[in-house]
């Protein structure tokens, strides 16, 4: 007699280990919420995964952990609003001083025109 879908499922997965990437990924997973932490505190990437490493919570290699770090937490916290970050790469405004035209004060870098101006020319 043949077996159930159900039970041959479970035979399956019962006889079936799961992957070395399947695992290393369980288990950041199990200690995300620690990684985070300890970032946050100041530690750096390589610190954290040689003590996980070390204590044998962590069986992944270095790259493949930073990977994991950049995947699921860094990339989970939310990025700056467009605004307040376009705002923080402006340099902010130099003050204007009384007596300076309004040529002087347009000058903070190089703009150019594709019309010549005839004072410029030489």
């Amino acid at each position: 007699m043949q077996k159930g879908l159900s039970h041959r499922i479970s035979e399956r997965v019962r006889d079936n280990r799961s992957s070395r990437n399947a695992r290393n990924l369980a288990a950041f997973l199990a200690q995300r919420d620690e990684i985070s932490r300890a970032l946050e505190d100041g530690w750096t990437v390589y610190q954290i995964w040689e003590t996980l490493h070390a204590e044998q919570k962590i069986a992944a290699s270095y790259n493949t952990f930073c990977n994991q770090v950049k995947r699921l937490i860094l990339k989970r916290a939310p990025p700056a609003s467009p605004a307040s970050r376009s705002a923080s790469l402006m340099p902010s405004p130099l003050p204007r001083r009384a007596g300076t035209s309004a040529r002087t004060a347009s000058l903070d870098g190089f703009s150019f025109s594709s019309t010549p101006n005839d004072e410029d020319i030489l």
